[in-house]
């Protein structure tokens, strides 16, 4: 087939003989086939240029009527040859190419016709023009009307983003956006693995040759030929020479525009960075079919799905789950694609749930493509063998975050010092690995959530996952170090706020602390620091989950810190409380918090378990026990005690007095601590009721009115803190708030309609936080009102019972009429 004699072809470190048809590789022979030799020889020929689907057919299987599948298992001969994929590749729909610079031997000169002599540059007849996407680009029309529209100006735009999120289709968009003002002149040097081939790639695009003293001249004199837009895609692994090469071509042509893709910025001078934001993805709010597949990256995985499963659809019962995968996967176009491929194998909801594995799931990519791109672990292995080994280290060890974090956040996980932590950061956020942004004028980063999966198996690949992950749990708990402020209502209600974000983060320490190869002393230690946390967010349900795992494993090793131990046996209390009601459970807690408390001879201690027993006795209508508890807590205060406790006494006195039908020394107290504190301090929403403490004021007051018969002023009162309550957005004072005072007091009113209004705003904030406890008010109320539901009180506590006698409940009633002594307490007057 080839009629050229002695010439030898050299790509990389290989030699390529003609007519001989033998392959080496740094001067070994290399094993080479027939078809794969005459293949490779039209490949050499054309110095790196394509060559067409029909021309390899015409040339090496000439009268013969040949799929192009031949050409692929060939040509996989031929890669696997040269030992390299990415040697020889396929732009679909086109041809192949060799991906190196080709020169040929010295000895032996190309013919003019198929080379452009330097001193008359022209166009070869192997250039390829800039090739244009196969599938639509859907959610870049605005991104590419700007690029479009600033290019000419900037005349050097960087398209910078992680792998995959579609740079180079966004700029092959573009560059036929600016097709008619200039040529596009497209060099993929994704194949190209050293800077010193960056040169020579290029000049082979322009149909020039790779190598020679005046290389540059010839490219300078092509791309001044005529108004030139040079697509430079791929650029991350050389930035160096690109850059280089960049500045000095924009120097030499004026009227050049150069438009690179990168997944950090070249940082070259006259660069301009364009950093390309994911797909839209479906918002929390989206659930029907119409409005998830509005979003370009639903749109995306509905086309690429359809491409591959012709019946696909969606529905609104699956849309759903779409729009969790768009979610999950952070909107990047590769992602999708490669999610979407999966349809043929299982439906959505399945796909979503199984995306915790995605880097194993996500393998379908097309078979043309880079093999980068062929699977979502490849696209990130690229990224990450291009970081340096400390950058490599920063990335797996931030990967532990499961929210954003701030550079102190780094710095307290890593140990290394500030400038070290940020400048890594600043590569990290070059690179496209790490993401940031501003917020109340600080920076926050955070990981995609692919990177962050694949940093956790790399983590885990390192051998560093069990110090990594203690350093991250040694954080959080740094973070809450503070907790008995908070428990003893010192911590400033905006802290609280700030480390709300942190919850996902204490998750994640917990489940490596608590599982096999953690640190049940961290776990130990995490979960009381973050009592306040979890409570604040009202999170009692799954805080007792945590709670009950880790005293579970306490009880079986038999050792643990025995002040940690009391602190999370109250914890334990209140969550149960808030969950279950005044279950034995909650009263063993604390009576076994306080006896290990006065065991080691820790008043503080001792007076929050207190609290707790007093709690409960008081939850289980055991009045008489409530107020003796009480009272023990008062005399541990004593009369030289804190301010803060002193009067927390004389509120639960005041209460105990109050459940016991003694009203009026109720309110006395209740008077003396409120003209002590006329306005109780709010700064945070976790004291040792894990209420509000203006709430819990107002509740009682309420109460104590209504029981003393001014039903009117205690209506007032009512409307103000369900008003205040609703206001602050703390479902477990709002809960109290309603269910203790404001509801009874309503229907004591005769304020059907407001008392049913407050009770569907207690049944959905009971539902939306698993509070199961709060919620049987909502049934034992609202069948008081005549709202027939189908629930017995059968799980009610002893004071809950009597509230809802009190209300109207003819089941409470009952069981009220049932007692030995059924007017005894606060509600004899009243039923």
């Amino acid at each position: 087939m080839m009629n050229e004699q002695g010439v030898r072809y050299t790509f990389g470190s290989f030699t390529f003989d003609v007519p001989q048809m033998t392959l080496a590789k740094a001067g070994q022979p290399v094993k080479l086939g027939g078809r794969a030799a005459n293949l490779l020889a039209m490949l050499a020929a054309a110095g790196g240029g394509l060559v067409t689907r029909d021309r390899l057919l015409a040339e090496v299987w000439p009268g013969q009527a040949i799929d192009e599948s031949a050409v692929r298992v060939h040509l996989s001969g031929l890669r696997k040859a040269l030992g390299d994929d990415g040697l020889v590749v396929n732009e679909a729909g086109r041809g192949y190419r060799l991906t190196l610079p080709v020169t040929r031997n010295a000895q032996t000169q190309t013919p003019a016709a198929e080379v452009p002599t330097r001193q008359t540059p022209a166009r070869s007849t192997v250039e390829p023009p800039a090739p244009r996407p196969l599938v639509r680009l859907l959610g870049r029309s605005e991104v590419v009307a700007t690029l479009a529209a600033e290019l000419p100006e900037r005349r050097f735009l960087t398209l910078a983003g992680p792998g995959g999120i579609g740079k180079t289709s966004v700029a092959l968009a573009t560059a036929a956006a600016l097709a008619p003002t200039a040529t596009a002149r497209f060099v993929d040097l994704a194949p190209v693995s050293d800077a010193a081939w960056v040169e020579g790639t290029l000049a082979t695009a322009l149909g020039l040759p790779a190598s020679g003293t005046d290389c540059f001249a010839a490219i300078v004199a092509v791309l001044s030929a005529s108004p030139s837009l040079l697509l430079l895609d791929n650029c991350e692994h050389l930035v160096d020479a690109v850059a280089d090469l960049a500045e000095r071509l924009l120097l030499a042509v004026p009227g050049l525009l150069i438009l690179a893709t990168s997944r950090e910025p070249l940082r070259a001078a006259g660069e301009w960075v364009h950093r390309l934001p994911a797909l839209p993805i479906p918002d929390g709010q989206a659930q029907d079919a119409a409005t998830v597949l509005s979003y370009p990256a639903a749109a995306l995985f509905f086309e690429r799905a359809r491409a591959v499963r012709s019946d696909f659809t969606v529905d609104n019962a699956t849309a759903p789950a779409l729009a969790e995968i768009c979610r999950r996967l952070d909107g990047i176009p590769l992602a999708i694609e490669l999610a979407a491929a999966r349809v043929d194998l299982m439906e959505l909801p399945e796909l979503a749930s199984r995306l915790h594995d995605r880097l194993n799931l996500l393998t379908r990519g097309r078979r043309t493509a880079l093999p980068r791109h062929r699977t979502l672990r490849a696209a990130l292995d690229w990224s990450y063998e291009l970081l340096a080994p400390e950058e490599k280290v920063l990335l797996i060890s931030l990967s532990v975050f499961r929210a954003g974090f701030d550079a102190a956040d780094a710095r307290g996980l890593t140990g290394g010092g500030e400038m070290e932590v940020l400048d890594g950061l600043a590569d990290l956020v070059a690179k496209s690995l790490v993401v940031s942004s501003r917020e109340g004028g600080a920076a926050r980063y955070r990981l995609l959530d692919t990177t962050r999966y694949y940093g956790h198996e790399r983590l885990a690949d390192t051998g560093l996952d069990g110090r990594v992950r203690a350093a991250h749990a040694r954080h959080m708990i740094s973070l809450f170090s503070d907790a008995q402020a908070s428990w003893e209502g010192k911590a400033p209600r905006d802290w609280l706020a700030t480390h709300s974000r942190r919850i996902d983060d204490v998750r994640g320490a917990l489940d490596w602390a608590v599982g096999e190869g953690g640190d049940i002393g961290l776990g130990l230690t995490l979960i009381v620091a973050s009592a306040s946390l979890w409570f604040h967010l009202s999170l009692p349900h799954e805080f007792l989950g945590w709670a009950e795992r880790i005293l579970a494993i306490l009880d079986e090793q038999g050792a643990a810190d025995p002040a940690r131990r009391v602190e999370l046996l109250a914890a334990y209390g209140h969550a149960l409380w808030h969950t279950r009601g005044p279950v034995p459970e909650m009263g063993q807690a604390f009576r076994q918090a306080l006896e290990i408390a006065e065991g080691i001879g820790d008043e503080g201690l001792a007076r929050r378990a207190q609290w707790g027993v007093w709690a409960y006795h008081t939850l289980a209508g055991a009045y008489a026990d409530s107020l003796a508890a009480a009272e023990a807590f008062a005399t541990r205060v004593g009369p030289e005690g804190g301010l803060t406790e002193r009067l927390t006494g004389m509120r639960m006195r005041a209460m105990s007095h109050h459940f016991r039908g003694e009203h009026a020394a109720g309110l006395a107290l209740l008077e003396t601590v409120m003209a002590a504190d006329a306005d109780p301090v709010r700064v945070n929403l976790a004291n040792h009721a894990q209420v509000d403490a203006k709430l819990a004021a107002l509740t009682l007051l309420m109460r104590l009115r209504w029981a003393m018969g001014d039903v009117r002023g205690a209506l007032d009162l009512a409307q103000a803190a369900a008003e205040d309550a609703t206001s602050i957005d703390h479902a477990l004072s709002l809960c109290y708030c309603l269910a203790i005072g404001a509801i009874p007091v309503a229907i004591a009113a005769g304020e059907g309609t407001l008392a049913g209004a407050w009770i569907d705003l207690l049944a959905q904030r009971t539902t939306r936080h698993a509070l199961d406890h709060w919620n049987i008010f909502v049934h034992g109320y609202g069948a008081a009102l005549g709202r027939l539901g189908g629930h017995t009180i059968a799980a009610a506590s002893a004071m809950q019972v009597e509230m809802f006698a009190v209300a109207g409940n003819a089941e409470a009633r009952a069981m009220i009429l049932a007692r030995p002594e059924p007017r005894a307490g606060w509600h004899g007057p009243l039923l």
